[in-house]
């Protein structure tokens, strides 16, 4: 698309300008061949809601209480799970530095004020869980960026860390995404809206290692419940070895307490599994409305068919031009 005079009076004071910053490195010569980059130093803050259907492997159960603990045990063979699915609400802020004009490095701080995880239990008895906890999380990252013609290409890698209270380990995360759109100009220069689409891969660490209370766990257990555990044992109850019957039985013991009067918090069900995203990639698009070369607003949203990932973010960014440069 052809430039107005507004533009090209704009782009040719780029190339006339004295760039006296640290960062990005080459970021004068970058301005001497016309390029319009961005502001090098930026805060960002970023909502971010996500649904994420987990695929559940090697599972192993046990029981901790006051007077003993036993288990985990192996439990694979006899709990099929119907659906497991998490949804998470993360508040963070993400600061980065565009080092060279073409990669930028950022760091991220987050919190995780609510996160649940809907369990639908198929064997060896029908029964739903829905428990909610919260934590923080916090990570790195890197993101390339260049343009073919009309055309801007980005790829990104973060690694983050969350901490969750039902958790006794960290659960790290690996995301990895690549986006491909283009810039659309507005009458002021300085001023434009961008979209996008890519793609965009989660991968966590597969062991998962926690306890949960049976009043989490089951907040609205009920003796008809209890009933329909104790009826299936003859499906399934005679095949379990000595170990495993003793965790069931206690386990069982503690819910009928629970649903007797007990408050359930002196007994917690520990548990030992292997988790993975159902879908781990799914695809994503996005847009950007730059008000000026300070502000940006921006929304993204990841998706894939069959309802398996959801995501949506939505974030404000604000840029400045950092350390000056003692170079003359």
């Amino acid at each position: 698309m052809p430039l107005g005079d507004k533009h090209r009076q704009y782009y040719d004071s780029l190339k006339n300008m004295n760039y006296d910053r640290i960062f990005p490195i080459l970021g004068k010569k970058a301005y001497k061949a016309g390029f319009d980059i961005p502001f090098p130093v930026g805060i960002m803050l970023n909502s971010f809601y996500a649904v994420q259907g987990i695929d559940i492997s090697n599972i192993r159960i046990g029981i901790k209480g006051e007077d003993n603990t036993l288990g985990p045990v192996d439990m694979s063979e006899i709990i099929k799970f119907q659906e497991v699915t998490a949804k998470g609400l993360n508040a963070n802020i993400r600061a980065d530095v565009w080092v060279l004009p073409f990669l930028n490095v950022y760091g991220i701080l987050g919190a995780l004020p609510h996160a649940q995880t809907r369990v639908v239990l198929a064997e060896p008895v029908s029964i739903t869980s829905q428990p909610v906890q919260s934590g923080w999380n916090y990570g790195i990252g890197l993101m390339g960026a260049g343009g073919v013609g009309p055309v801007f290409i980005q790829g990104d890698f973060n690694y983050t860390w969350s901490h969750l209270e039902l958790l006794e380990n960290v659960v790290k995360t690996k995301v990895a995404g690549i986006r491909v759109g283009h810039n659309f100009r507005l009458r002021n220069p300085e001023q434009n809206v961008t979209v996008w689409a890519g793609a965009m891969g989660i991968f966590l660490n597969n062991e998962t290692k926690g306890q949960i209370s049976i009043a989490d766990l089951f907040p609205d257990l009920t003796q008809q419940q209890i009933d329909d555990i104790k009826n299936s044992y003859a499906n399934w109850h005679d095949d379990l070895g000595p170990l495993q019957k003793e965790v069931v039985d206690k386990i069982v013991d503690k819910m009928q307490a629970y649903v007797d009067g007990s408050k359930g918090e002196d007994t917690y069900i520990t548990y030992e599994m292997d988790k993975k995203p159902s879908s781990r990639w799914a695809g994503l698009v996005g847009a950007q409305l730059q008000f000026s070369k300070r502000w940006q607003l921006r929304v993204e949203s990841n998706f894939i068919s069959g309802g398996e990932r959801y995501s949506l973010l939505a974030s404000v960014n604000y840029r400045f031009l950092g350390p000056k440069s003692k170079k003359p």
